[in-house]
């Protein structure tokens, strides 16, 4: 039964991730398509780029609401503690290849950062001055730097005392996000 209670919880997860909120807002801001403009990427950088920053301010928060609410329904309805890690993760990778937009979505750090922020503020506010650090050390490359803070994000939920649940979704949140980021890398 936990195992299909998990499998209820990955799937819904993943549709919540994959709810497009930056073309929805793009589309009725401007009209536009947002993944034919800019990067191509669902997320607020590209909507930010496309359309301003009032509709990227809207995209942020409908990522941070969908991510966010993945979590709780999971922690509502699962089989505690480990259908938090599988919701969370499962909404990443929805925002990241979401079904609804033949998976061209955005790089999953705004609803990975929602995610962490919620479940643990003292590890998100660890990992703020570590993004630029790694851009540093990765010579101002911005998408190196994202992936290494993500893979870094268990590192800090472990130093913070977190549960291994909870380290388990910075685990996979921040795989995620670093097999998503791959393309840019070049």
């Amino acid at each position: 039964m936990a195992a299909l209670m998990l499998l209820l919880v990955a799937a819904g997860g993943y549709l919540l991730g994959s709810f497009p909120s930056g073309v929805v807002i793009v589309r009725f801001w401007k009209g536009q398509d947002l993944r034919t403009l800019g990067s191509g990427h669902t997320g607020g950088r590209n909507v930010r780029r496309v359309a301003g920053l009032a509709p990227a301010v809207l995209a942020v928060l409908g990522d941070a609401a969908k991510a966010i609410l993945a979590v709780k329904l999971a922690e509502m309805v699962g089989p505690a503690p480990w259908a938090v890690a599988v919701a969370a993760t499962a909404a990443v990778v929805g925002h990241c290849w979401p079904l609804y937009t033949r998976f061209q979505g955005g790089m999953g750090l705004g609803s990975a950062a929602f995610i962490l922020l919620y479940l643990s503020p003292l590890s998100f506010l660890l990992l703020v001055p570590v993004y630029p650090l790694w851009y540093l050390v990765f010579r101002r490359h911005r998408y190196r730097a994202a992936a290494a803070t993500a893979l870094t994000a268990p590192a800090a939920l472990w130093i913070t005392g977190n549960a291994l649940p909870v380290i388990a979704v910075g685990a996979g949140m921040g795989m995620v996000i670093a097999l998503r980021h791959i393309p840019n890398l070049r």
